[in-house]
């Protein structure tokens, strides 16, 4: 069993290792996972792969599995 120091460490690392994301580069057109078309609006965010349905998807997997 993991202690509580153990967690704060790990947790500590992954912040570390986020690399912040360049939203200044172009986004797709289409979603890299399914091929849906990425509606206009959301590409103007930049840095945009993923359609909205792939994204929440995404983040609900990442959420599940801290």
């Amino acid at each position: 069993m993991t202690d509580l120091i153990d967690v704060a460490q790990e947790l500590q690392l992954k912040q570390v290792n986020i690399q912040p994301r360049d939203y200044s580069t172009a986004s797709l057109s289409e979603c890299e996972e399914c091929g849906n078309a990425i509606p206009p609006e959301r590409q103007k965010l930049g840095a945009v792969t993923l359609c909205i349905e792939c994204k929440s998807l995404e983040e609900k997997h990442a959420n599940r599995y801290r």
